[in-house]
């Protein structure tokens, strides 16, 4: 008997375990979007998420005189307070020209860190996407069927004494991971 209550009470735990990781993304109609296209998905991103971003960065960065650690992305690690400074710039300024066009993004397509069309924009995105995927605040859509996902799971892996979400589809097929974004890419390459 007692092990049966043991076994019980440990399926109890898996399954609120489990049921913690999983996020069902609020089903509210997206009027404005931007659709930022990865290997297995679609995201639509509401464009007043970046907006409320974008007034919240004017003045963090401020704040922090632009400093580099603001940012998780790697793609900031390298730059100087100045090149942080004249980058945000050249983002807040295509972003407050393009908020009523469409804008679609996909890795598919390289993306240059200081192009001045809509690519610039990326690494913001980037930057603020694993947040609003777990908040349920994206709306994904599958490649594979076309259809958008009710619902999608959230997994953890440590890199370097650092954690990073994984976000995947229920049947485990990987979405996207957050240490592609925040961690410098290292290969051998015979050296």
């Amino acid at each position: 008997m007692k092990n049966l209550i043991a076994l019980a009470a440990a399926m109890v735990i898996v399954t609120c375990g489990k049921a913690q990781n999983l996020v069902k993304p609020y089903d509210i109609p997206l009027k404005d979007s931007i659709f930022y296209q990865v290997q297995s998905a679609v995201f639509i991103i509401n464009k007043q998420d970046v907006e409320d971003y974008f007034t919240g960065l004017d003045t963090i960065l401020v704040q922090r005189d632009y400093a580099k650690e603001t940012f998780r992305n790697i793609q900031f690690a390298h730059l100087s307070q100045e090149e942080v400074q004249r980058h945000y710039g050249m983002a807040k300024k295509f972003w407050s020209a393009s908020k009523d066009s469409p804008l679609t993004y996909s890795t598919d397509r390289i993306a240059l860190f200081w192009s001045e069309n809509e690519n610039v924009l990326l690494p913001y995105l980037d930057e603020i996407l694993p947040e609003l995927l777990e908040y349920g605040k994206v709306q994904v859509v599958d490649r594979s069927t076309g259809k958008r996902v009710p619902q999608f799971q959230i997994d953890y892996e440590s890199v370097d004494t650092k954690h990073f979400r994984i976000f995947k589809f229920i049947k485990g097929r990987i979405i996207w991971r957050e240490s592609e974004v925040f961690l410098e890419q290292l290969t051998n390459a015979g050296i």
